[in-house]
């Protein structure tokens, strides 16, 4: 990934963990300087991790339906994330990494800065009319920069922007799981955990049409 002749994108944020899982201090730093930041959870993080864990046992998740699961994660999550090729672009892809994982999951949805790969690093804007822009850094010539924001792209001329900070906070916002009933959580981590995708809800798919 140094050299450029990988692209941070063959490595997942659960590969990325289980590196850091060796606890090499010297390839801990490499990996968080090509490939991004990964801390551990907080005290905090880590009682919500077992509060949702307690709440989404392997017998509460039989009760879970993936159809209106995929409703969810297409409100809270399809802005920013493809899944099986449908989706935003603004955060990673999310067909490939580690979603069979409870813990994995619940560590990404609750605790979202603990791993920020350096592609998604956020981005924080002072432009000289006052506006303070949040996105991720799409391209840069010496002319433009092209930021990724939630809700759409912007090109802006460099001559417009006052500063460009980097953060190694999560685009992201928290309280993902918290916003949702029991309900709805577990028919989103059922569909998350899902190696193939599944059909939306009848109901939906007349609404699409």
């Amino acid at each position: 990934m140094e050299q450029g002749k990988i692209p941070r994108t063959d490595i997942s944020p659960f590969h990325a963990r289980q590196i850091r899982g060796l606890a090499d201090v010297q390839l801990n730093s490499r990996l968080a300087k090509v490939w991004g930041e990964i801390r551990d959870p907080g005290t905090d993080q880590q009682q919500l991790v077992a509060k949702w864990k307690a709440a989404l046992t392997p017998a509460a998740l039989t009760y879970a339906h993936p159809g209106p699961g995929r409703e969810v994660f297409n409100v809270a999550c399809a802005p920013c994330h493809t899944l099986y090729g449908e989706g935003g672009k603004v955060g990673p892809d999310l067909t490939g990494s580690g979603r069979s994982d409870l813990d994995y999951l619940l560590e990404n949805l609750l605790d979202l800065s603990a791993i920020v790969a350096a592609d998604f690093r956020m981005s924080v804007l002072d432009l000289k009319d006052g506006r303070v822009l949040n996105g991720i850094l799409a391209a840069q010539t010496e002319r433009t920069v092209t930021l990724k924001t939630m809700t759409e792209v912007l090109a802006l001329e460099r001559k417009d922007i006052v500063s460009v900070k980097e953060s190694s906070v999560s685009m992201m916002p928290e309280g993902l799981l918290e916003a949702l009933t029991l309900e709805q959580a577990r028919d989103l981590i059922a569909y998350l955990m899902r190696p193939e995708q599944v059909p939306l809800p009848a109901a939906a798919r007349a609404g699409a049409k």
